[in-house]
């Protein structure tokens, strides 16, 4: 992008009261709330799968101990992509604009670099139902996308005890319960029990907010005249998600989840003057990568129309 006399023209003129965008404010890094936020060494970090042995099996006197090999699953790579821009600025137009815009535009490199990382991993969730049809997912381990009826074992079958964490239910108090009750049940590949902690987080669009606050903060009971209390109160924090385009879609996570943000490079910022066109460049750059390795500690529902 290249800002000269021309594209800037309105702003060498005196007169103008007030520049209007630049004070609206921009969201945080929303993805720090629903992702496991960590530091790459290397372009490639790779995570891989690993189930115990399950529980013993009796033993009669004098027999064998039964030996069962821990088991070593498949692996989950996540690459970093880099993602940069600038801006070039000519000297004629630095010179002649009146009201500071340029130089604050170019101050905006950073803001961009948010809005890139908020837009990228909010793809995570638009793209993580194994009914989207986008074709595009974002997979874990088992290669299935994050929800799924039927995940798989590390041999690729669908005979796990708990492979079900996509409910295909509108958020309501019902299907909050379920989620709850569902997370204490929660198996591993040998059918072990695990602990993913309790349900924590709940995240949801803009559409659903005013419904999901009635819902989990509300001191009685939702939609109903009687003084029962309301058992989700205090159980689950609601988060807004800005940047999700399935406007129907929420999920709840666990204590213990697998979804992660991996930084390569922070955002990097750089100036200079191009002396063969007396122009000024700025730029920004970074890299990061972002996915999820075990579905286990997230529960959602792609919403229904």
């Amino acid at each position: 992008m290249a800002l000269n006399t021309g594209s800037v023209a309105a702003l060498t003129l005196e007169g103008i009261r007030k520049l209007v965008g630049d004070e609206f404010g921009r969201y945080e890094l929303e993805f720090s709330q629903f992702m496991n936020i960590n530091q790459a060494d290397k372009g490639t970090m790779t995570d891989r799968e690993v189930i115990g042995i399950g529980s013993l099996v009796a033993k009669a006197q004098n027999q064998a101990i039964t030996l069962t090999d821990p088991r070593v699953g498949r692996p989950r790579d996540y690459i970093a992509q880099a993602f940069a821009g600038g801006i070039r600025v000519s000297w004629e137009a630095e010179m002649d604009e009146l009201y500071g815009f340029i130089r604050k535009h170019m101050g905006t490199l950073g803001q961009a670099a948010n809005e890139t990382l908020n837009i990228e991993t909010a793809g995570i969730i638009d793209r993580f139902d194994s009914g989207d049809a986008a074709g595009t997912l974002v997979t874990g381990f088992d290669t299935l996308a994050m929800l799924h009826a039927t995940h798989t074992n590390l041999n690729g079958a669908d005979n796990l005890a708990y492979k079900n964490n996509r409910l295909q239910l509108d958020i309501s108090e019902s299907a909050l319960q379920t989620v709850i009750t569902q997370f204490q049940k929660v198996q591993d590949a040998s059918d072990n029990r695990v602990n993913v902690g309790p349900a924590t987080n709940l995240f949801h669009t803009p559409d659903d907010w005013l419904l999901i606050r009635e819902i989990v903060e509300s001191t009685g009971k939702p939609f109903t005249p009687d003084n029962t209390a309301n058992v989700l109160r205090g159980q689950i924090t609601p988060h807004m998600l800005h940047y999700v385009t399935d406007t129907d879609r929420w999920f709840v996570q666990a204590a213990r989840h697998d979804m992660n943000f991996f930084m390569r490079a922070a955002p990097v910022v750089d100036s200079y003057d191009d002396k063969a066109t007396k122009s000024t460049v700025s730029t920004i750059a970074l890299r990061f990568t972002f996915g999820f390795g075990d579905w286990r500690g997230v529960i959602g529902s792609p919403g229904t129309p």
